[in-house]
C-alpha cells in the first residue's frame, strides 16, 4: 500500500473513533430529554452510518480475501516462497483450512460408522431451531422450557420498516 493510502486509513480511522465518540455523546443527550420521537430519529441515523461504514468494512475485507487467498499465494508460488519474513511484517507463510461437509448425510454417517469413525458423530440441536422452539412453547402454550436444563433469553430490539 502507498505510504499516502496507509496514512489516509489511519486517519480516517482515527476519526471514525472520534465520530463513535461523538455518537455515544448525542446517544446520551437524545435518551436524557425522554422524546422517544427525537431518539427513534437518532437511532435511524445511527443505522445509516452503521449500513454505509458496513458497505466500505465489505469492500476492504473482499479486497483482503482476494489477496490473502489469491493474490498472495499465486506470487508466493510464481517466486518458489513457501515462507519469508517480511521486515515490518513478520513472518509469512502459506497455509491450507479445509472444509467438509457431506452431500447425504444418511449415507454419510453409515460410511463414517462402517469405516470405524463413529466418534465424529455427535447429536445436536440447531440453536436457531431450539430457540424457535422455546418461543413457540411460550407464545402458544404459556410455558417455558426448564431453567435447570436450557438457557432461554429474549432480547428485545427496534425495528424499521421503510414507508
Amino acid at each position: 500500500m502507498r505510504p499516502q493510502t496507509l496514512a489516509d486509513t489511519q486517519r480516517v480511522c482515527r476519526y471514525l473513533v472520534q465520530v463513535a465518540q461523538d455518537i455515544r455523546r448525542d446517544t446520551s443527550e437524545t435518551v436524557a430529554t425522554r422524546d422517544h420521537v427525537a431518539l427513534i430519529k437518532h437511532y435511524a441515523h445511527v443505522r445509516e452510518a452503521v449500513e454505509q461504514i458496513q458497505e466500505a468494512r465489505e469492500a476492504l475485507d473482499q479486497m483482503e480475501k482476494a489477496l490473502s487467498r489469491e493474490q498472495v499465494p499465486a506470487l508466493m508460488r510464481e517466486h518458489g516462497v513457501k515462507t519469508i519474513t517480511v521486515e515490518g511484517v513478520g513472518r509469512v507463510s502459506l497455509s491450507n483450512r479445509w472444509s467438509c461437509s457431506m452431500l447425504d448425510k444418511e449415507v454419510g454417517m453409515d460410511w463414517l460408522v462402517e469405516t470405524g469413525n463413529e466418534s465424529l458423530i455427535t447429536e445436536t440441536v440447531n440453536a436457531m431451531t431450539l430457540a424457535a422452539f422455546a418461543k413457540n412453547m411460550m407464545e402458544q402454550e404459556g410455558k417455558e422450557l426448564p431453567s435447570d436444563i436450557f438457557k432461554t433469553s429474549i432480547m428485545t430490539y427496534t425495528s424499521i420498516t421503510k414507508a
